[in-house]
């Protein structure tokens, strides 16, 4: 950490929507610490973060980087890598958002250069600390439930290009990737790992309704598990600016059946078994069963700054956030084979 101030100084790289959410989590946190420089392309937008933050503008990325001693990256997609390099060689831990980059191939390439670095580093795959998902994943793995048989997963969010999000940029295929797969439910397919385990292969469908040149609206996926397992992912990106982000999870074990509805943090997570016996738990008493099974701080800014502090390993880390790429891009390459069935561990660079 800094020499000249007894609080670790965070830095932000990009100062949109994402970068909001973290700096609010980290206040929450009550994690002690210094708000350093900020930089946007944007200098508007820069400008309403520090005002609202704490932050100070800069004038170039290397000024933040510089200055600070932990880094966030929340700028488009595209740009992740490079600034990732430049963390590293300047030697200061980094906060990477979801996901990576625009391709496994690049995402392989970061996740490489990370684990070299020996730096604490931390991906955007908040959904690791969820008191819903953690709660949920202590049911299926419970021995009660027996093993899993299949699971049903549905995302669906309106197009993140509206007002909401302040940024066209998930529209432009050169700074995304690509559309709703990539860019919003990586995160789901990370939870499909988490919750069931290992994917095997995948068979997956994409349609562009919106005739945004690489942006896919629309993916439905089927998969099988290492265990046995298969499961469905369908991701939407809708126009329906009523209704919310919304994720709707049910899982089949053997002897039980766990729904997650509502909200992604707090639930309610719902089971009932075989037996006749069923519970529901949500809000605060979900969040107080499932504090012991998080790793380290139940919120993920705090526990990153407090890895970086502690010069441990960030979680999730990016050979974790590897996988849910290489899942993705599977997915991808059986949407262009028009649904053809591919082998996940096919997916190397």
């Amino acid at each position: 950490m800094s020499t000249t101030a007894l609080l670790p100084i965070i830095g932000f790289l990009g100062t949109g929507h994402i970068a909001t959410f973290h700096s609010k989590m980290l206040k929450i946190s009550g994690v002690p610490l210094s708000r350093g420089g900020c930089f946007d392309i944007d200098t508007t937008r820069a400008e309403k973060f520090a005002a609202a933050s704490g932050h100070q503008v800069m004038s170039s990325e290397q000024d933040v980087i510089a200055s600070c001693d932990i880094i966030y990256i929340c700028t488009w997609t595209s740009e992740h890598q490079r600034l990732v390099e430049m963390c590293i060689a300047a030697g200061k831990p980094f906060f990477c958002e979801k996901p990576l980059s625009i391709g496994f191939t690049q995402a392989e390439q970061m996740t490489t250069v990370a684990a070299r670095s020996s730096l604490t580093h931390q991906c955007g795959l908040i959904l690791r600390r969820s008191p819903a998902y953690l709660w949920a994943r202590e049911l299926i793995t419970d021995a009660k439930a027996g093993a899993p048989m299949a699971v049903v997963f549905r995302d669906d969010q309106f197009i993140p290009i509206q007002g909401h999000y302040g940024s066209t940029w998930r529209s432009d295929v050169s700074k995304a990737g690509a559309g709703t797969l990539l860019e919003h439910s990586i995160h789901d397919v990370d939870m499909l790992r988490f919750l069931i385990g290992d994917v095997k292969s995948v068979s997956a469908r994409a349609t562009y309704r919106h005739a945004i040149e690489g942006i896919e609206d629309v993916v439905a996926a089927s998969m099988t598990f290492d265990n046995g397992a298969v499961g469905t992912l369908t991701t939407i990106w809708h126009d329906n600016l009523s209704r919310p982000s919304l994720r709707n999870v049910e899982v089949f074990c053997e002897n039980r059946t766990i729904t997650i509805a509502g909200d992604d943090w707090f639930g309610p997570v719902t089971w009932s078994d075989a037996d006749g016996t069923h519970g529901s738990l949500q809000g605060d008493d979900l969040l107080e069963k499932t504090m012991p099974l998080a790793v380290g701080d139940p919120n993920p800014d705090g526990a990153f700054v407090k890895a970086c502090v502690e010069k441990t390993p960030g979680f999730p880390d990016f050979s974790i956030a590897l996988e849910a790429h290489r899942i993705v891009e599977a997915m991808y390459a059986s949407a262009r084979s028009e649904g053809q069935s591919v082998a996940v561990e096919s997916i190397v660079q």
